[in-house]
């Protein structure tokens, strides 16, 4: 019986010790595992938007300016996208994630010159929606690749 009470105590010392340290870490491991889900969502939307805005921009150009090349699956996705205004203008944009990375790497060169690399984090809102964060700003995936395209034709 004295054994008995002892557990007990040690048990309910140990659960009021812990209790919000486990509810801390189960709400991160939750958290995580969103986020994974939602990046991969994500990238997911900007890969397939780049994709189509390479045809309708061709179009409207009315030349082959845009070059977007996807690959990959859920967890482990990537794009190349090569941008050639003109024939002595050449941008190139490479986009990779990895899901347990929470972020998209970005490289980024023109001209066959050195390339400049960023990570691109992507954080989840107030409001549950998954935004790359770049600096101070936010962007969704539409917004995203608007970016990077500019970028690359500026």
């Amino acid at each position: 019986m004295e054994a008995t009470d002892w557990l007990d105590a040690t048990v309910q010392r140990a659960k009021q010790k812990y209790e919000a340290q486990r509810a801390q870490d189960e709400k991160s491991v939750q958290t995580e595992a969103l986020k994974r889900k939602l990046g991969n969502q994500f990238c997911r939307e900007l890969f397939a938007w780049l994709e189509s805005v390479e045809v309708r921009f061709n179009n409207r150009f009315g030349a082959q300016v845009l070059a977007v090349s996807a690959v990959g699956s859920d967890g482990c996705r990537s794009a190349q996208i090569l941008a050639r205004p003109i024939r002595t203008k050449e941008g190139t944009a490479s986009l990779s994630y990895e899901e347990n990375t929470a972020s998209l790497g970005l490289s980024v060169g023109f001209g066959g010159g050195a390339e400049t690399a960023q990570t691109i984090k992507l954080v989840l809102s107030p409001d549950g929606v998954l935004l790359a964060e770049i600096g101070a700003k936010h962007y969704t995936p539409e917004r995203l690749g608007q970016k990077i395209i500019d970028d690359l034709l500026a």
